[in-house]
Parts: structure tokens; sequence; C-alpha cells
């Protein structure tokens, strides 16, 4: 709807949270005779009325004016056109493979009807579409700060709250970073849960585009070497010490992340999408937190943080073969451009499999729910990349070789369920594959004529992610690890005999990631 709906309120922030401090908000009794129940989002003009996609026309006619060249740049950019969401064409596709955020829906409506295996419409199609395209930018998404309180049309560089939706709803990063992964950047009231730590790097003024460098409004991200290497800008001697260690296959991520939130499952059944109801909702508010991320290598050798879990999505007609570990490389295809909205006839995209690091296992299709089937299974395994802080001990990678977290959850969808239900599971990743173990959760009571297998399938089958014949051990050689680590504590107990002073404080830091150059490092003191 049109803010004019609400009342013409400047857009301006207000009020104590952050998450919605752009939205407006209007006395209830303006909202009862406009029929709205609570205004959820804000959304800039630059995006089409009908489908809420970003509209490269209306940044043409309106930023571009002034800025041609930046609106033709970030009209071909992989984030102008979505380039690769939209490559994400089914849920049956064995590559990129079926994934969280789902098929993108707004191209592939005959597509997915044809491997639906209960009526599904262009109506319900479009519901979901304009979902999916709420949390996508535009120009003003990243660029318009009126947060800032210098003015009701200021402009520039995007900042931090920004790439979080800037107080307009948990949408932009705020959404796969934080909701999805579990390990944003900023975390705080954006977090779930809320009181998971925040990063060091946040803590300390450190904003997005200080790493993710933009060029032509194209940024580093995943599996990026311009993104991974910013450490270098700031711990350089650090990255050093790691690179010649034992442990230079090792991401930083891997050491530095340890408790992550967000989901904890999610499955694409039955439910009402903006009023509509469809096969396919996204039944995601499993929110909780996991003490630890599993590690796994991804195809370059590197060792790096994950957060397995659970998913599926209902309702197919399709059997799929269950894989072994895959990254979500796209085969080269072509996506049909929106012209009507001022994209290119058609475009290109394709990803090799260094260039990510998100990961996944097809479990393959079950036939034994209530209802609902088939269902097609997988284990999400996103990469976790911020929230970094103090390290994990050196004991919770080499106490055993293999990886054991636990998980805790609420399920809290006003949608499904008449009161919200609570859970738990353990997740063990070692030489045998991956279990899932001892899943635990409250009374589930469901409303509105939702059914418990709608939307907690695990109910039915706890047992069918656990995968066998892959080997997530982390090897190490177990004598080797007690003399290296004996090793190091007796030079840290040395250090602390000595005067604190500028040159012990880096030989201590250096120390726990290359013993040996520390050891070189305070000779040269002698």
């Amino acid at each position: 709807m049109d803010r004019s709906v609400v009342g013409l309120v400047p857009l301006e922030p207000s009020g104590p949270s952050q998450l919605s401090a752009m939205l407006p908000k209007p006395a209830k009794e303006t909202l009862k005779k406009a029929g709205v129940k609570k205004v959820l989002g804000l959304y800039y003009h630059d995006r089409d009325p009908k489908t809420f996609a970003y509209s490269p026309k209306i940044a043409e006619s309106t930023c571009g004016k002034c800025h041609a060249q930046e609106v033709n740049d970030y009209n071909s950019s992989a984030k102008g056109l979505l380039k690769h969401q939209r490559a994400f064409q089914s849920f049956t596709e064995g590559l990129p493979g079926p994934q969280n955020c789902g098929a993108w829906f707004g191209d592939n409506f005959e597509r997915l009807a044809e491997q639906t295996a209960v009526p599904y419409s262009a109506r319900q199609n479009a519901a979901i579409d304009r979902q999916c395209n709420k949390c996508h930018a535009g120009c003003n998404d990243c660029h318009f700060k009126p947060y800032k309180g210098e003015g009701r049309h200021l402009f520039g560089r995007p900042e931090t709250p920004s790439c979080y939706g800037g107080g307009r709803a948990t949408i932009c990063h705020a959404g796969p970073m934080d909701r999805r992964r579990g390990a944003g950047y900023m975390r705080g009231e954006y977090a779930f849960p809320k009181d998971l730590p925040p990063g060091v790097h946040v803590q300390n003024g450190v904003g997005c585009l200080d790493c993710h460098n933009v060029t032509n409004h194209r940024f580093g991200h995943l599996a990026s070497d311009e993104a991974r290497n910013s450490c270098n800008e700031c711990h350089q001697e650090i990255v050093e010490a790691v690179q010649s260690s034992e442990h230079s296959n090792v991401d930083c991520a891997s050491c530095h992340i340890q408790a992550v939130g967000g989901y904890q499952f999610t499955f694409w059944g039955p439910g009402n999408v903006a009023g509509v109801e469809t096969p396919y909702a996204k039944h995601k508010e499993y929110y909780g937190s996991r003490d630890l991320p599993t590690l796994i290598k991804n195809p370059a050798g590197r060792w790096i943080p994950v957060k397995p879990f659970p998913m599926a999505v209902l309702n197919q007609k399709d059997d799929v073969e269950p894989s072994g570990l895959r990254f979500r490389a796209i085969p080269r295809r072509t996506i049909q451009g929106k012209t009507q909205l001022g994209e290119p006839e058609a475009f290109e995209v394709a990803r090799e499999l260094t260039d990510v690091n998100d990961a996944f296992i097809i479990n393959g299709t079950r036939s034994d729910l209530p209802g609902n089937n088939k269902a097609l299974l997988w284990i999400q395994m996103d990469k976790m990349s911020h929230a970094l802080g103090a390290a994990r001990s050196c004991e919770s990678c080499h106490a055993s070789k293999s990886q054991v977290s636990h998980s805790e959850f609420v399920y809290a969808s006003k949608k499904d369920v008449a009161e919200p239900f609570r859970g738990s599971y353990t997740l063990v990743a070692d030489a045998e594959g991956m279990r899932f173990l001892d899943i635990k959760t409250t009374e589930i009571k469901p409303k509105n004529k939702r059914r418990v297998e709608d939307f907690a399938p695990f109910k039915f089958f706890p047992e069918a992610w656990n995968v066998k014949g892959i080997d997530f051990s982390i090897p190490f050689d177990e004598a080797k690890y007690k003399g290296n680590h004996e090793e190091l504590q007796a030079f840290l107990r040395k250090l602390e005999q000595m005067p604190e002073g500028k040159d012990i404080v880096r030989i201590r830091a250096i120390a726990v990631h290359n013993l040996a150059k520390a050891k070189e490092m305070l000779a040269t003191l002698d």
C-alpha cells in the first residue's frame, strides 16, 4: 500500500528499535480506518509496485539522471540482477541444488507447477515472488540515509545499517546473515536469539565496506579472495604467521566463530504467504542457537565453518537420489530478463566450485508422511563468516576427531501454532557420517487447520537426515597434538614471567597461531 494510506509521516527514524526505526508509526485509529493491523516493512519507490522487484527502469529515470554510469553498473551486476538466486530454477536440480531460500519463484512458475504434486496457481506463485523480492536491494536501500539525522534527503556511501535494512525491517543482509546463517555481522536485536555475543569488529566500528570492497557495484562475498584477504589489512602479522603454520589451510572463521544462531530447521510446506494459501510457505521460524559450527573442507582445500541443519520441501512429484557432499556451483545457464522492468532480454550466470563456500547434502525423497508426499530432504550447510571474536579452544577440535554440537530452538510462528514450542537436538559429524540425534520438542499445538507434518516433518522420521559414508572427522595426530599443546603452554607461562610490554603482547598473539615464529621473535629480544 502507499504510505499516504497511513498518513504521510516524515521519513526519519523514530522509536527505540534500530531494526524498525524507519517504519511509519501511525495512531491505532488511523491503522484501523485503513484496515491495517501493523506496518511490517517500508519499500522505496525504485521498485515495481506490483512485484516489489527492483526496477532498473525506475532507477534510470531517477538516480540515473545524474548517476548514469553507476546505475548502469548496478543494473548489470550480480546484485542488481539477482543473478545467483535466479539460477535456482527448481528444488530438484542436482546443482546448484535445493536451498534455504527455495527456487526463484518469479521466473519459474511453469516449471514449479509441473513438479508440484498438488494444485499450484500463478496467484500462489506471485505471492511468494513478492515476498522474495522484498529482501533484494535497489539504489535507495543502500544509499538513502535518513537515519543519520541530517535531513530527510541525505544520500551517500552505504553504511552498515543500510546493509541490514536501514531500519525498515529484517531485510537485506539481516535475513541471510542473522536469520539463516546465524553468524551475522551486527547481531544485537537483529540476531535470533538476541543474546548472541556481538562480533569484535562491529564493536570496534569496522564497517561492512571496510572488508567488502566494491568495484563498479560488484561486491566481494562467499569465497572471494578479496573479502578473505581483507584480514591482512589489519592483522598482517597474524595472517603471515598462520600462513606459515600447520593451520595454513584453516579459515580464520573456523577458529574465531563460536556460538551461532538463526534457523535450526526449515521446511517448505503448506501455509499462508501474504494472505494466500500455498503449498510453498517457508516454515523457517525455528530460531535458536548452536554452541559450535561444524568444520568441513571446501573445494580449495580450506577448512571452513558451516551450520548443517535439516530441510525439506513437501509435495514433490519426482524422486531424487541421495547425493554426497556438494558445493553450490551453478552450471552456466541463461536467465530470461524482465524487460518490462528495464532488465536485458537475457543474461548468463555461472559459478565455479571454488567461487562458493556454501554446501549441501541431498538425503533423497520420502513418501511416508501422513500427507504432503513426496518430501525432498536435504541438509543445508551454509558457511559462517561473521561475528568473529575470541577463538574456540584447541580442545574443541583436538580432544576428539568427532565433531559434536548442540542446538536449542523455539518455534513461535503465529500462523502455524497456538503457542510456541521448544526443542533441541545434538549433531554428530565424524568418520562415519553426520547424524541429528535426540531430537526433542515440547507439545506442538497446530492452529488454522495446519497439520504438524506441514511445518515439522521431523516428528515423523527424525532419523531421515542422517548420512553415512562421508568422513566429517577432524584429522590430527593425537600424540603430536599433545606434545605441541604442552610446548605452547610452557612457552606462554614463560611469557607470563616477563615484564609486560608491546613486544610481549605481540609475541603472545603470534604464539597461539605459530609457536615456532613466536620463539624466533622472542629470541630477537634477548
